[in-house]
C-alpha cells in the first residue's frame, strides 16, 4: 500500500495542474481553436464532409486523466511511456473529431453511447499502454514472478 501513495499523490498533482490549465488558463479555448482549424483541415484531406467541428466540448477533458496515469504509472520504461502518451493523445484527438460526427443536429448533448466511449477510452488506452506493468501488479505468488514472497516469509496455505 505504501508504494501506491506516491503515484496517487503524483496523479492528483498532475491532474489538478492540468485541470487548472484546461479550465482557467485558456487550455480549453486553445484546443477549441486547434480542433476547429486543424480538425477541419484533416477531415477535408480525408474527404469527410458534413461534420461540423465544434470546439470546447466538456468531454474533451478526457486527455487529463490519461496523461496523469501515463506519467505516474510505476515501472514503465521511458520509451513505452513516451510512445503510449503520443499514440494515446493522437487517438484521443481522432475520437474528439469523431464525436462531432455523432452529434444530432439541433441537440446540445451528445448521444449516450459516444459519450460513454469518450469517457472510458482514456482508461482503456492507458491499460493497453501500461499492460506489462499493470499485469505484474496483479500476479499471484507462484504465477509468473518468482521474486514475490509472503510478507512473513511463511509458505502460502493451500487454497483447496
Amino acid at each position: 500500500m505504501k508504494r501506491l501513495i506516491l503515484p496517487i499523490l503524483g496523479f492528483l498533482v498532475i491532474t489538478l495542474a492540468l485541470s487548472f490549465y484546461w479550465e482557467e488558463a485558456g487550455g480549453r479555448q486553445a484546443y477549441a481553436v486547434f480542433l476547429q482549424t486543424k480538425g477541419t483541415e484533416l477531415l477535408d484531406v480525408l474527404g469527410i464532409e458534413g461534420v461540423r467541428v465544434k470546439g470546447g466540448r466538456i468531454r474533451y477533458i478526457n486527455w487529463i486523466p490519461f496523461v496523469g496515469l501515463m506519467l505516474v504509472t510505476p515501472g514503465l520504461t521511458l520509451k513505452r511511456r513516451f510512445v503510449g502518451l503520443v499514440t494515446g493523445l493522437v487517438v484521443l484527438f481522432a475520437t474528439h473529431l469523431g464525436l462531432n460526427a455523432t452529434q444530432v443536429r439541433g441537440e446540445p448533448q451528445l448521444p449516450l453511447v459516444p459519450s460513454l466511449v469518450s469517457d472510458t477510452l482514456p482508461f482503456l488506452i492507458w491499460i493497453f499502454a501500461a499492460f506489462p506493468t499493470l499485469s505484474s501488479l496483479f500476479r499471484v505468488n507462484g504465477e509468473g514472478d518468482e521474486t514475490q514472497k509472503p510478507e512473513n516469509d511463511q509458505p502460502t496455505p493451500s487454497r483447496e
